[in-house]
């Protein structure tokens, strides 16, 4: 089985190929109409849920649900624009190709032209390409560079070197990515590590957890040397011949350490780049950096990753946050309960091939519970605003949390590689985006093209949704009314038949006046007086006593009276009390009177 050259290719730009998005990370802007294959929660209801208030109509929750859904897609939508913009902006930066205001002024090819001219190539080619890419034996296959130049670009560090060192840690996770060969996943361009060095406490336990048939098939033990370490941190001769350092210390002993590594750093004439993992981190400052950073600069470049306590357990793949240790707080330490060893590992594998993380004091920690489920909210403002019980606007202390979740889950729902990933959040993080909210940059290229497509589908979508919505909303009004309609007339009917009863025994009907003749000439008052009783028994003055008798008659059964009772009854009871006291006055007690009366 075969699929066209331009077939393939235009899978694989495809965001909507999850078997691809791990690898493929590139333009959203390439599926224009993305938003559209969303099947909203108005849509599915009118499919196979029946609402309550009736057939096919959804409720006030189903359609409060929908407006919050199409919001949190609103949101997500300026986050796909964000993300396309610094995509387009790094590959810009990486192959030198004009905007569409530079082409005007200087004649060079636009990024339009650019993919316009590739996507002519590989459609013109007429080679053809087997199931999962592979090219038949007398065709030319696809280089991954022609799928790569439409993804995010990073930059790169140019000098890590052909030996890494890692010392405090040989996790498993932090060896693959070294060796830089996982299976599925994209190869980070700038490690060519030929040698893994490894110093730990225990040797035989570091062998045990990090070699495995993975690591045999994916060639990492032909790399990799597990040694005993001689102290917290290597030796100036175990340095040697290393280009980059990665240690793991704990925030104990940080204070003393990290001026140590500093020394050793700057002694060394191969050391060109040093990450540290600080662990148990409480608070945004971290003791000893500030000599490691000095020792830095033209010597080498240093990284310091500061974390909370350590999970293995943890859960992978979670809502975690990744910036500047000094914009944290103590309270996002305290509320985190820790983070994935994995995830950190990771995160300090890709560190390392970053030039953003240069000189740069980071810090990662998990997201709380209660932060997660924020995130599925939209933000509190506009019709969304939350108020106290005096009217006055609460203040969305989550709304940068919910702001970095759209973030993190465009970066993931996109394919940013976790290098790219790591990129964006650190060089250009949380400000970066809402700097673009607060200024959209003008845009005169395939991208605006691209967006003005899709907002028009998201246009019709909610126009769709709008009048659904509205339609619903009349539908259920009317019904309303319909329903008042009905009960103000049955209240107007037993209102005139008990008027024309009262007048006709007062003697101020004519006999001759039939009960519906006489309904219907006063049939406008018995309106007017129908719909005033009932906007009383539809009053919250009216449920309140209605409470209250209710309350009040509770035991009432083995009462003579009691406090709300109806006032006929009352009377009836109390003929009844004075007829029997006349007859039985000197045969009966007071109690049996009261039994006697209340088998009545």
């Amino acid at each position: 089985m075969k699929l066209l050259r331009s077939t393939f290719i235009a899978f694989c730009l495809t965001p909507g190929a999850l078997a691809f998005t791990a690898t493929t990370n590139c333009l959203s802007k390439t599926n224009a109409a993305a938003p559209a294959k969303f099947t909203t929660q108005l849509q599915m209801s009118s499919i196979s849920v029946k609402s309550p208030s009736g057939e096919g109509i959804p409720d006030e929750d189903q359609i409060l649900k929908e407006k919050l859904f199409r919001q949190v897609l609103q949101e997500k939508n300026v986050v796909m624009d964000f993300l396309d913009f610094i995509t387009e902006e790094s590959i810009k930066a990486t192959y030198g190709i004009a905007s569409a205001v530079e082409e005007e002024e200087t004649g060079a090819e636009s990024f339009a032209e650019v993919l316009a001219e590739k996507a002519a190539e590989a459609g013109s080619s007429g080679d053809n390409i087997g199931l999962f890419g592979g090219g038949d034996a007398d065709s030319s296959s696809i280089s991954m560079e022609d799928i790569k130049e439409t993804r995010y670009q990073p930059n790169l560090r140019s000098d890590l070197g052909s030996t890494v060192l890692v010392s405090g840690t040989a996790d498993a996770s932090l060896l693959k990515v070294l060796n830089n060969n996982l299976f599925g996943q994209d190869n980070i361009n700038n490690f060519q590590f030929t040698k893994i060095q490894a110093l730990v406490e225990n040797v035989a336990l570091a062998k045990k957890t990090a070699i495995s048939r993975e690591a045999r098939y994916s060639g990492l033990l032909d790399k990799l040397s597990i040694e005993p370490s001689s102290g917290a941190l290597p030796a100036a001769a175990e340095l040697e011949g290393a280009s980059s350092w990665i240690a793991q210390i704990s925030s104990t002993d940080a204070a003393t350490l990290l001026p140590q590594v500093a020394e050793l750093a700057k002694n060394s004439n191969d050391l060109k780049h040093v990450i540290v993992l600080v662990t148990g981190v409480t608070s945004n400052a971290v003791e000893g950096w500030d000599a490691l950073e000095a020792a830095s600069g033209d010597n080498f470049q240093c990284t310091l990753v500061a974390v909370g306590e350590l999970f293995t357990d943890a859960k992978e793949g979670g809502l975690y946050h990744v910036g500047k240790l000094a914009d944290a707080t103590d309270a996002n330490f305290a509320s985190s309960g820790g983070m994935s060893s994995n995830e950190v590992y990771q995160l300090l594998g890709h560190a390392l091939a970053l030039e953003s993380t240069s000189n740069q004091a980071l810090t990662a920690y998990s997201y709380s519970k209660a932060a997660i489920e924020a995130v599925a909210s939209p933000y509190a403002e506009g019709e969304f605003t939350a108020r106290d019980e005096d009217g006055n606007e609460i203040v969305d202390e989550m709304k940068e949390v919910k702001m970095y979740g759209r973030l993190l889950q465009g970066l993931r729902e996109i394919g940013f590689t976790r290098t790219a990933e790591l990129d964006v959040l650190v060089e250009k993080g949380l400000e970066g985006f809402q700097e673009f909210m607060a200024n959209p940059p003008k845009r005169e290229d395939t991208f605006t093209l691209a967006k003005a497509s899709r907002d028009e589908q998201d246009e019709k979508i909610m126009a769709i949704l709008e009048a659904e919505i509205a339609k619903t909303e009349a539908e259920k009004k009317a019904e309303e009314e319909a329903i008042k309609k009905g009960e103000i007339e049955v209240i107007a009917q037993q209102w005139a038949i008990k008027e024309y009863s009262l007048r006709s025994i007062g003697g101020d009907v004519d006999p001759s006046v039939t009960e519906i003749d006489f309904i219907k000439s006063v049939w406008d008052q018995a309106l007017v007086e129908a719909e005033n009783t009932y906007d009383y028994i539809n009053s919250a003055e009216y449920k309140k006593q209605q409470e209250k008798t209710a309350k009040d008659a509770i035991g009432s059964e083995n009462k003579l009276f009691w406090n709300g009772m109806d006032p006929l009854l009352r009377k009836k009871r109390e003929a009844m009390v004075d007829k029997v006291k006349k007859q039985y006055m000197d045969l009966l007690s007071e109690e049996e009177l009261e039994a006697i009366i209340l088998s009545e």
